[in-house]
């Protein structure tokens, strides 16, 4: 599996190993549909298989075709015979010239911001990444990468600059890879990277390789930019492929909560950190702000400091004062300090990462006596 320079993915050889000698006689893309590029060729639905066994006849009769002519034959005249004379399913063919399919085929791939891969085309990826480790007995990690206090950025320089931010990281990742590694734009300010046959600690050293790039570049030490990372592999973190991003974006959001500027990994993160499933009612009084804001239930608790969801935006890098009331200590109320490193906007609300920066020492003891069974089950 190799990614091109440009972000555009490699084509690779048909299943078949002799193939018709035209020279626009295309290859199917890897990760790519079947029933898609005969879709876009001739405008009718298949199923994969059914694509599949259409195909291999495209190419039997490619081959019959410049036996009885004794020249090469091209893709239109191969697919027009096949599908008007061997199987009679079109009567007045519409056939697509090859280049716009390929561009056609390349936008469905490639963020046209950036030029990295798509989050769709990646997806795809994923799971023959997964699935090739699966039967050969190999292992993967994943990096994903966000760009810190991306949204400041925006509001204050503008969203030019912040695509020219995007552009420019996007440059530098693809720089910074191994020509096997695949790169895409996850979505908004975050990009992920596939790290085939690489372990937790390999996808830290990228990782870092990246970081360093950033802090030696003019442009991003021009402007103060930096990223946060989390890292997690296969089957060491997950063993399937929704839970392999989740612990990566757990990582990530623990980069984050830590301070930025920072790589996490996941197998790591367990270890270091003792985050833990509780339910604990939260009153949060903002920064200059004399009334609190109540209702807010903190789910992820740890000494370090809780992750919430709350209906009302706040800044990052504000400072908060809460109170924490524990109910199984008959609602015992545990003061805190701490600072918003991180907010994700969720549908309805937004969640939150807090660091704590004073932890009382009641604090301490409800960790010790009430989360201790919470503590034996993530160990």
């Amino acid at each position: 599996m190799k990614q091109v320079k440009s972000g555009a993915p490699a084509s690779v050889p048909s299943a078949r190993g002799n193939e018709p000698g035209g020279k626009d006689f295309p290859r199917i893309p890897e990760g790519s549909s079947c029933a898609r590029f005969l879709e876009q060729f001739i405008h009718l639905d298949f199923s994969e298989d059914e694509a599949g066994r259409h195909w291999e006849g495209i190419l039997d009769n490619a081959q019959s075709l410049e036996t009885s002519l004794g020249r090469p034959v091209g893709i239109h005249t191969a697919i027009v015979d096949y599908f008007t004379d061997k199987t009679q399913l079109l009567n007045s063919p519409l056939i697509v010239e090859i280049n716009v399919f390929r561009q056609t085929e390349r936008l469905a791939m490639v963020d046209p911001l950036t030029g990295l891969l798509n989050r769709r085309y990646m997806d795809v990826i994923l799971r023959k990444e997964l699935t090739r480790c699966e039967r050969y007995g190999k292992e993967f990690s994943i990096a994903l990468l966000d760009i810190d206090n991306f949204k400041t950025i925006n509001d204050t320089k503008g969203h030019q600059f912040g695509d020219e931010v995007l552009r420019n990281l996007a440059d530098l990742i693809r720089d910074s890879v191994r020509e096997e590694d695949m790169v895409c734009r996850y979505g908004g300010e975050e990009f992920l990277i596939i790290l085939p046959e690489t372990d937790s600690e390999g996808a830290v050293i990228l990782a870092n390789r990246i970081r360093n790039a950033l802090k030696a570049d003019v442009f991003f030490q021009l402007h103060a930019i930096t990223f946060s990372a989390g890292t997690a592999s296969w089957p060491l973190s997950a063993q399937t492929l929704e839970n392999l991003i989740l612990a990566a974006d757990t990582s990530l959001y623990q980069a984050k909560f830590s301070g930025k500027d920072r790589i996490v990994s996941a197998g790591a993160e367990r270890r270091k950190f003792g985050r833990y499933q509780v339910s604990w009612d939260v009153k949060l009084y903002p920064e200059n702000g004399p009334d609190p804001l109540e209702g807010i239930v903190a789910h992820n608790v740890s000494l370090g400091g809780i992750q919430f969801e709350c209906p009302v935006r706040l800044p990052v890098d504000a400072e908060i004062q809460l109170v924490l009331t524990n109910p199984d200590e008959d609602n015992r109320e545990v003061p805190a300090t701490g600072v918003i490193t991180w907010v994700k906007k969720k549908r309805g609300s937004y969640r939150y990462g807090i660091r704590f920066t004073s932890i009382p020492s009641a604090l301490h003891e409800s960790f010790h006596f009430q989360l201790a069974d919470a503590a034996q089950k993530v160990m």
